[in-house]
């Protein structure tokens, strides 16, 4: 019973950062019977959700289309517009893929109850990993987002146009049909819904970037106790038949159980990582190109602004890219252990058990961007190089 305990404690403490935000955002997969209230709660939050989202989305790609002529305020308007197109499209896979989720949630439940204590060491520290790469992605987001959508409008003030009209600043213009947004109310109104959309835009960055480093750290910390279940086996003294056929059969079972979480996780992860990746690279040059022009307008308070969202966005493609490495590392140390058993120490009727294991293992397991560009470090570097050719070709063009 305590040990039972001391594992749901150890699940709670690890998954407190994904849980919060993917509470806020209403991604969190229900119990399968749940109540009406529990129901009906997040069905408004993830209404509310799209609803301040999409509010500051579409006007401001009208207005950046239908009244902006320059090319250069274009590029201004459009920017946080392209993250919150991008974390809306994975906001919606993960609601698509709720059923998956919810498979895969359950599963890694099971195995923080049924692991050892060396195991769920191993559990908790991938875990942290992926806690500290949300908090860090979530501070400088929020703080560089929230600051720019409070305090762009009162920093600015009022505009007066050349025709003596006056006209109050709002941190994403945007070009209402139906109604004038200058007005009293309304302005308020609007001011208010673009600072929670973006609190939401940032709370579903930061819960897909949850969900992709609980499952994909989880994935390596299988994949580590196959390892060690291998390396135990080869190394151990007794090699009757009985102990052997308990130990391969463990490790099949095991292996079973990674194959599974793995076809899970391709339901879900590349189409998120394939956003993930188009966002940064066009962020990282968007707002490269913001700063630039920022500091030809010495505007202090928007370059500070602007490069905490910069370190942000670096930050989580770093992360993704990290993460993906880490798995195909273990993935590698997985084979070479495969490679190296001392196989020939066991019975020979059983040895020949472990020869698909051996064969499955030579496949590397890896997360790919929409099963196109492979997510590693090597990655990174690539996503890094390609936003400073864009940002040449901005400045060059405009």
């Amino acid at each position: 019973m305590s040990l039972t305990k001391n594992a749901e404690d150890d699940l709670r403490d690890s998954m407190s950062v994904f849980y919060s935000m993917l509470k806020i955002t209403g991604a969190w997969p229900n119990p399968t019977k749940s109540s009406l209230s529990s129901v009906i709660l997040k069905t408004c939050i993830i209404f509310t959700s799209y609803f301040v989202q999409l509010v500051t989305l579409i006007p401001s790609v009208l207005y950046a289309f239908a009244k902006e002529k320059n090319g250069r305020k274009r590029i201004k308007l459009l920017t946080p517009q392209i993250n919150n197109l991008c974390q809306l499209i994975k906001y919606t896979i993960l609601f698509r893929r709720m059923k998956e989720f919810r498979k895969m949630m359950e599963e890694i439940r099971n195995s923080w109850l049924n692991a050892t204590e060396e195991n769920r060491r191993i559990f908790r520290t991938n875990a942290k990993i992926g806690r500290k790469a949300v908090i860090g992605i979530g501070v400088t987001m929020f703080s560089g987002g929230l600051s720019y959508r409070i305090l762009t409008p009162i920093l600015r003030g009022k505009l007066v146009l050349p025709n003596n009209t006056t006209i109050k600043i709002l941190s994403c213009p945007g070009y209402f049909v139906f109604f004038d947004e200058q007005v009293t109310p309304t302005y308020e109104i609007i001011y208010f819904l673009q600072i929670f959309g973006g609190f939401f835009t940032y709370s579903a960055q930061c819960a897909t970037m949850g969900v992709y480093a609980m499952l994909c750290l989880h994935m390596c910390s299988l994949m580590r106790t196959l390892t060690n279940k291998m390396k135990e086996l080869s190394d151990q003294s007794d090699m009757s038949e009985s102990a052997v056929q308990a130990k391969i059969a463990d490790i099949v079972e095991h292996r079973i159980m990674i194959k599974r979480f793995s076809t899970n996780i391709d339901q879900i992860i590349p189409s998120m990582c394939f956003f993930e990746m188009i966002d940064d690279t066009l962020i990282v040059c968007s707002l490269g190109y913001c700063i630039i022009m920022e500091w030809e307008d010495s505007n202090v308070i928007n370059i500070a602004m602007y490069f905490m969202i910069q370190t942000s966005c670096t930050l989580s493609n770093f992360a993704m890219c990290y993460i993906g490495q880490l798995l195909i590392d273990e993935s590698d140390t997985v084979r070479r252990t495969c490679a190296t058993l001392n196989w020939y120490r066991f019975p020979m009727n059983k040895a020949r058990y472990l020869v698909l294991v051996i064969i499955i293992s030579n496949y590397r397991i890896k997360i790919t961007a929409a099963k196109v560009v492979e997510v590693s470090l090597a990655t990174f570097t690539d996503i890094m190089k390609t936003s400073m050719g864009y940002l040449n070709v901005l400045r060059t063009t405009l």
